[in-house]
């Protein structure tokens, strides 16, 4: 315990002396917009279409390999920008490497020139979601000119994580629980929602992705599926997926992964941009188990296995709830057999 606690003061002492390195013209430019009455899908094709169409302009770029996140650059600044599900509406996450206009900028300009309603983007639960993939993607070089700190505390993660493990290895492992009828109200906030009717199959199915309460929400989201059988004989569904995220995966990656302290949560006000952060909480020096009870509690509900060879009456509808990588959202893939020997298999 001695050993990490040095670690800490070390850690501390490395950060504010790269602090006083750019603590010349630092600010705060993190932003978010939510566009009213638009979902991602349409207005990302509107974007993605009004950028092919300005093929000499070359101030906005969407980023590969990054869903839904574009570049802009010009002369005097740099913007990374990311749309995200919100729903019925769009939610545009802006980060800035100077301090600009909020309200009189190319973003807002651009959505008053098509028309649309906006809002600042107060969801404190989204935004903090929103940055930490923005961290994520900076350390991966994932993000053109901005560039963020490597991992100054990492020695001390991999302490607290041996720690943690000592701590924990007694514990009973838990086990794949059974796949069960749910059909208790989902208090969570829905961030999208998408739907898919197969004519030959007779079969509807409506996906509805959630953001989960406690810190597991950094890594997964919640998917609920409601299957509807509109068929005339009885459908037998066994459901399958390339990856889901299990109650182990969730915890351990929650357990391992300490609140992250952003010491120096800033942007430097020159490119390439400069984000300087701890990566781990100072603070935390035992495990928080009452949290890590929380998360199991939470994550449970939505890590039963898959069905298998479930009967799904006519005119009836079953509901399936699943955890999915927010950096890799596997489909669930359908085998649906009916009495007189048809099958379908559908990925959605």
């Amino acid at each position: 315990m001695k050993k990490i606690l040095n670690l800490v003061v070390l850690a501390l002492l490395i950060i504010f002396v790269n602090s006083g390195i750019v603590s010349a013209a630092i600010t705060k430019n993190f932003y978010g917009y939510q566009v009213k009455k638009v979902n991602i899908r349409d207005f990302s094709s509107q974007l993605n279409d009004a950028i092919d169409s300005y093929q000499s302009n070359d101030k906005v770029r969407p980023l590969p390999n990054v869903p839904n996140g574009y570049i802009y650059t010009d002369v005097n600044s740099t913007y990374f920008i990311r749309l995200y599900p919100a729903n019925r509406n769009t939610n545009i996450y802006v980060v800035s490497n100077e301090k600009y206009d909020v309200n009189k900028n190319d973003v807002t300009e651009t959505l008053k020139s098509w028309g649309y309603k906006y809002s600042k983007l107060d969801d404190k639960d989204a935004l903090k979601e929103y940055k930490f993939d923005f961290y994520t993607l900076a350390r991966k070089r994932k993000l053109g000119n901005f560039y963020i700190s490597p991992d100054l505390v990492k020695p001390l993660k991999t302490g607290m994580k041996k720690l943690n493990n000592r701590m924990a290895k007694n514990n009973k492992k838990t086990s794949v629980f059974p796949y069960t009828p749910d059909k208790d109200p989902i208090n969570l906030t829905c961030v999208d929602t998408t739907s898919y009717y197969d004519e030959d199959a007779k079969i509807s199915f409506l996906q509805r992705e959630y953001r989960l309460k406690q810190k597991e929400n950094k890594y997964v989201h919640a998917h609920e599926y409601v299957v509807a059988n509109r068929n005339k004989s009885v459908a037998t569904v066994t459901v399958t997926s390339e990856r889901l995220a299990g109650l182990k995966d969730v915890t351990t990656e929650s357990f391992v992964d300490l609140d992250r302290l952003d010491l120096i949560d800033t942007v430097g006000t020159f490119p390439p941009v400069l984000v300087m952060t701890a990566g781990t909480s100072v603070l935390c020096s035992v495990p928080n188990w009452i949290r890590l009870a929380r998360i199991t509690a939470e994550s449970k509900r939505y890590a039963n296995a898959l069905p298998e060879n479930y009967k799904l009456n006519p005119k009836n509808n079953m509901r399936i709830l699943v955890l999915k990588y927010k950096d890799d959202p596997k489909p669930l893939k359908f085998n649906i057999k009916f009495a007189d020997g048809e099958a379908y298999n559908i990925t959605f």
